[in-house]
């Protein structure tokens, strides 16, 4: 019986468990310490002042309950590839036959005075709780959002309603990862919604009510940090080939050494020598390929194609009613009503997924 050990049950891992759950004689052991899998994308929802955040943690003792795998609840600390074992924090080794890992990413804090004092960071519930318990939910308070990506810019429109919101990012624009047109209408949007906004500096240094930016400075009450991430620090120091930015070095099929596959944020995945940006919605097709290709290798002895990706679209939402991005391959770019509507409409199309791959009552 093969032995596959998968870690990290976010995107890419549970998408990775529902192809390998086709494998009849196999052993699934899910390495995940955390107490539901996060529906990141939807936490800047649950900012929102009648926002419940429960509402975006499916408890794994409800989504995984009666199926056919071993969930390990423990932190991964280092691997021995050589001995083909998982090192865990409470000291037991994971021994595997097959291992794919996806235990996610953190945010990635620049060494800025102040910054880790001060920052709250948006990468799963307990952080979302932690910010909706600072939060008072009247204008007099100014909540400082650091990055106009993905995260940030929704971050800022969701708490614009209520709050007085400052929204900063080093780039000339927001939403890079959109076109400029897209991005153009975030930030009148934006704008129109009370928000200021500061493109073209950078964050120099923070203390406990005031950021310091290259030729600026705000007070704030409460620092949102939504300026990227970074693999896990353990992966630095596991074996694996790692590339300068800290990431695994993977082939075409996500794999890193001999059975040993990486999904999800820990996978930097480049296209025709273009960049992929890390999404969920990536995570997801990354772990569902990675589970497939696993899948293929065991029951057929070759890996099929190699990984490229399909995105359905990117949407942002820039309030309650209002989003931004595109669909479908050829970039059709929406916004407004339509694309906030479209973004609902891809959180319960994920939660129906789920509820296939786990046989679970609509979550």
């Amino acid at each position: 019986m093969q032995r596959i050990v998968i870690v990290g049950g976010g995107y890419a891992g549970l998408g990775a468990i529902g192809a390998l759950r086709e494998l009849k004689d196999a052993e699934l052991i899910l390495i995940e310490p955390g107490e539901g899998h996060q529906l990141i994308p939807e936490l800047p929802e649950a900012l929102a002042k009648h926002g419940d955040v429960n509402h975006h943690v499916m408890p794994y003792d409800q989504l995984l309950k009666d199926s056919p795998l071993t969930r390990v609840n423990d932190s991964v600390t280092g691997l021995d590839t050589a001995a083909k074992t998982v090192i865990l924090s409470g000291g037991d080794p994971v021994s595997y036959d097959w291992l794919v890992l996806c235990p996610g990413s953190e945010p990635s804090l620049p060494p800025i005075p102040g910054l880790r004092e001060v920052a709250h960071t948006l990468r799963d519930g307990h952080d979302a709780r932690g910010i909706k318990d600072a939060l008072r939910y009247a204008k007099d308070q100014r909540v400082a959002v650091i990055g106009g990506g993905l995260t940030g810019v929704e971050v800022a429109g969701m708490l614009a309603i209520d709050h007085d919101v400052i929204l900063v990012e080093a780039f000339d624009r927001l939403l890079p990862a959109l076109g400029i047109g897209l991005s153009a209408y975030a930030y009148k949007r934006l704008r129109a919604a009370g928000v200021t906004v500061v493109m073209g500096q950078k964050l120099m240094q923070v203390n406990s009510s005031r950021i310091e930016l290259e030729r600026d400075h705000y007070g704030y009450d409460i620092l949102i940090w939504a300026g990227g991430i970074t693999p896990p620090e353990w992966i630095r120091h596991s074996g694996l080939p790692l590339d300068p930015r800290g990431y695994p070095v993977a082939d075409g099929f996500g794999e890193v050494l001999p059975q040993v596959f990486v999904a999800g944020d820990l996978w930097h995945v480049v296209v025709d020598g273009e960049d992929i940006p890390a999404t969920a919605q990536l995570a997801a097709l990354a772990g569902d390929f990675v589970g497939e290709t696993v899948v293929s290798r065991i029951t057929k002895g070759h890996p099929g194609s190699d990984f490229r990706p399909r995105l359905r679209g990117m949407l942002i939402s820039l309030d309650e009613g209002q989003g931004v991005g595109w669909v479908l391959h050829g970039g059709i770019p929406v916004r407004g009503f339509s694309a906030r509507t479209l973004k609902n409409f891809s959180f319960q199309q994920y939660r129906l997924k789920l509820a296939k791959i786990f046989d679970r009552p609509w979550p």
